[in-house]
């Protein structure tokens, strides 16, 4: 076995390895080190003197020495099949580590600012056509990720000099076993350290473990048993597999009964805009709206990102359903309705229908005529005004025999926030965004200025929805017409520890102001729990759907129904189950995914005395959730 080992890592050894390569990866790691101390750093943030400081020692170290692994195996590949003595080695080792080296720096940054690490959703961002360009990036911002490239490429390209010239002086000796061997019991020693504080339930160093990129866990729960030590009681662990199955879409036939004269419909969503700036100063022409119509006050979105939220709105499902119909190129109900009863169709984005792919789920079968989307040539405030010029236009010229249905997504109020000079209500304001050079601790004392740049988006598209507003109201559209105002998610400000969306179930980034127009239905403001879930399900009855939902949604009416007993909210990893006492967020799947602790409603850590009985109390609530995930997907696997 030794000798096949041995064989096995001789096909990676050049022929003629440099001497001083091993000075050289020594160089690397101390680049590898400063790169990911924000992880050491986050992991145990006080600096106090005990285990926990000293396992996230030995992870810093051990890890950042793996993490450079991939590039090195690379390296020692190129080597191997290249001509003595050429210049392949060494830039197979520049080129090897640097990779390695942006990718961490890269995650780094993703966790600092939003606290995850590189998931599908930053790979999906990166290789859609659309998604790098929704994050509103400037050019400032793409000459600084271009400069802290070329710094640290130009780190490991000098590190090969330096590596020869310290061998040439004959500095202090590196030996590969003695290193392997160290590495080999600090990895060894942290697992177990680990493992122990798994059998303890020790947060301080299971939470923590959770800043480190591909971090592997061990556990030695089913042994300890065996040996008679019963390990300490986790928080019970719900979970599900919903990856893969086949639709049951509708889950049965659903009749639809005649509508004589099917209503317009107008949905209005701004990207990111959370409740609290849906008031009379910031959006004055939606609040005035919202005191003659229907106000939710207490309004989730079904996801913390686009994706999740507007699939959840038309689809009337949880956002763990999105891969299955994106796979199918399923269309939502609501839309066949729509298509079916002959509407005209005005779709409009001020980002892309491609990112995320709406033109293959929400829309998927629309003629591409319909779908109108940002050529991205313009800032995103000059196309949501564009845009509504172009919505005012069709207004005036559709064909005022067949019913209308017509969506708007608004971009201004996505990050980088953009607003004209005229839209200037919150001053001072962040005046350059630059996400390359941005950390959380440099963005902290500069929070309420980026908010403020937020404020000011939200009342430039509050003033472009007031326009669409008067020319509904000045054709005596309302008469007929269903108007819905609302967000696909909301956005922390770091108020609980970050900032965007995308990373967590608390509030700032899942609840969502909602406004809703119904003719005849006069003016109620409702304090009810309700769901973008609703919404689609609310329209699709509007249009002869029957009141019974179980076959084709998860969502209620929102003119029939009450608060509901739990409402769900998702992301690309999990779901987020909130009752009137308890979000709970639980894992798509065990696999390399982590649990998460119960908080109360307003994403506060419960006491860890309550947590059993809180568990207990909303265990069905629980299990109706998870039923959710699975009731519109067979056991089938595609």
């Amino acid at each position: 076995m030794a000798g096949r080992l041995k064989n096995a890592l001789m096909f990676f050894m050049p022929r003629d390895l440099r001497p001083n390569v091993r000075t050289y990866l020594a160089l690397s790691w101390l680049h590898m080190l400063f790169v990911t101390w924000p992880f050491f750093r986050d992991g145990n943030p006080a600096f106090v003197p005990g285990i926990a400081l000293g396992f996230h020692l030995l992870v810093w170290f051990s890890y950042s020495f793996l993490y450079l692994l991939p590039g090195v195996l690379l390296a020692l590949l190129a080597g191997r099949v290249a001509r003595p003595g050429s210049f392949v080695q060494p830039a197979g080792f520049v080129l090897g580590t640097s990779l390695c080296i942006l990718f961490l720096r890269v995650d780094s940054v993703i966790h600092d600012l939003y606290r995850f690490h590189f998931n599908g959703f930053v790979l999906n961002l990166i290789t859609t056509p659309g998604g790098v360009e929704s994050l509103g990036g400037g050019n400032d911002t793409y000459l600084s990720v271009a400069a802290i490239a070329t710094a640290h490429i130009a780190i490991q390209a000098l590190l090969w000099p330096a590596s020869v010239w310290v061998h040439r002086v004959r500095g202090p000796r590196i030996g590969w076993k003695p290193v392997l061997l160290t590495l080999a019991m600090m990895m060894i020693v942290e697992r177990a350290v680990f493992g122990f504080a798994d059998l303890r339930n020790d947060g301080a160093i299971l939470e923590a473990s959770s800043t480190y990129p591909f971090y592997s866990r061990v556990t030695f729960r089913s042994a300890a048993k065996m040996l008679g030590v019963e390990p300490a009681s986790r928080a019970e662990r719900l979970s599900m597999d919903v990856e893969g199955g086949r639709l049951n879409y509708p889950a049965g036939p659903v009749q639809f009964s005649t509508v004589a004269k099917p209503p317009n419909i107008v949905i209005l969503v701004a990207e990111s805009l959370r409740w609290d700036r849906m008031t009379e100063t910031i959006m004055p022409n939606t609040w005035r709206l919202s005191q003659r119509g229907l106000y939710f006050q207490n309004h989730f979105s079904s996801g913390n990102g686009t994706r999740e939220g507007l699939f959840g709105l038309f689809y009337g499902l949880y956002g763990s359903y999105w891969a299955s119909f994106l796979h199918e190129k399923r269309s939502p109900l609501l839309m066949d309705r729509i298509r079916q009863l002959d509407y005209q169709l005005d779709l409009r984005t001020s980002a892309r229908f491609t990112y995320p792919e709406f033109d293959q789920t929400l829309f998927a079968g629309v003629p591409a005529k319909d779908l109108h989307e940002s050529q991205g040539t313009v800032p995103a405030w000059q196309q949501d005004q564009d845009n509504t010029d172009a919505l005012i236009n069709f207004l005036r010229h559709r064909d005022p025999k067949r019913p209308f249905m017509s969506f708007f997504f608004f971009e201004s109020t996505h990050a980088r926030y953009a607003f004209p000079d005229s839209a200037v209500i919150a001053k001072p304001y962040l005046e350059n965004v630059d996400y390359a050079s941005m950390t959380r601790e440099s963005l902290a004392p500069k929070i309420d200025q980026l908010l403020n740049r937020y404020t000011n988006a939200s009342h430039w598209i509050d003033r472009q929805m007031g326009r669409i507003y008067d020319e509904l109201e000045k054709q005596g559209l309302l008469d007929n017409t269903i108007v819905v105002v609302t967000g696909d998610h909301g956005e922390e400000f770091m108020e609980k520890g970050a900032w965007g969306h995308n990373s967590s179930f608390v509030d700032e980034q899942i609840r969502t102001p909602l406004v809703v127009w119904v003719p005849g239905t006069g003016h109620r403001t409702i304090a009810d729990t309700t769901s973008h879930l609703d919404i689609g399900t609310t329209l699709l009855q509007m249009l002869g759907a029957p009141e019974d939902a179980s076959s084709y949604s998860l969502g209620g009416n929102l003119l029939k129904t009450g608060s509901r007993p739990f409402i769900v909210s998702s992301d690309w990893q999990s779901i987020g189950v909130i009752t009137p006492d308890m979000k709970y967020r639980i894992a798509f799947t065990n696999r390399g995914t982590g649990q998460w602790a119960p908080t109360d409603p307003k994403d506060r850590p419960l006491p860890g005395a309550q947590l059993p009985e809180v568990l207990q109390a909303n265990r069905q609530l629980i299990l109706d959730a998870i039923k959710g995930c699975s009731r519109f997907a067979s056991k089938a696997r595609s």
